[in-house]
């Protein structure tokens, strides 16, 4: 069967954000998940993210105060690698055209940051749908689109997929700060401006500790 791209349009503050949706049987996962521990991603540079999860349930919580369940799981990890930097986490397919349009965006970020941030994109082809050759897909992608960031595409992305329930939609930018804490996210093609300020806002954070 083939992929259904629903490209969703969100209109706030005068600009249209995009997001490619699958069917909630492919994008999301009902089974309850163990907390996660030292799970390690290896990036095809030799990079290594390793993600933790926190237990973070709070019994006494009032309903009211309670996040929507996606932020949540976001916050609850701690994404960490031999950096001391801003991360950013990049989730996409290769056939999505938002996630495509938002790379070099990304590019010109990491050229304006530097070492102060690391962009890590990770693959979701084969975990939202039928992939017939991942490796292939990965390299045309590549070389089609001139990547040249730090990418996963190997084993355990889909223990941090099913850790975080499935995902809402791609591309899924998520920022972590030095010390692995989670920052902010966002859902869709966004543009460059918004992630810049948000960048610049943790980078001056970073600098002043």
């Amino acid at each position: 069967m083939k992929k259904v791209i629903l490209v969703v349009m969100i209109l706030g503050i005068g600009l249209f954000f995009s997001a490619c949706e699958k069917p909630k049987e492919t994008l999301e996962t009902t089974q309850k998940q163990e907390i996660l521990d030292n799970l390690g991603i290896l990036m095809n540079n030799g990079e290594k993210l390793i993600v933790n999860q926190k237990n973070t349930q709070d019994k006494t919580q009032n309903f009211k105060n309670i996040e929507p369940k996606k932020v949540n799981v976001l916050r609850d990890l701690l994404v960490t690698t031999n950096k001391k930097n801003i991360k950013m986490l990049f989730f996409f397919t290769t056939w999505c055209e938002p996630c495509i349009a938002i790379l070099a965006h990304l590019e010109n970020l990491q050229k304006q940051f530097g070492e102060e941030i690391s962009i890590y994109g990770i693959a979701i082809d084969d975990l939202v749908g039928e992939v017939e050759n991942l490796q292939q897909s990965i390299e045309v992608f590549i070389q089609e689109n001139q990547y040249s960031l730090p990418l996963a595409y190997g084993e355990n992305r889909d223990k941090l997929f099913e850790a975080l329930e499935g995902i809402e939609g791609i591309p899924l930018i998520v920022l972590y700060d030095e010390k692995g804490e989670y920052i902010i996210h966002y859902l869709g093609a966004i543009p460059e401006e918004m992630m810049e300020f948000d960048l610049s806002q943790s980078v001056a954070k970073m600098r002043a500790k």
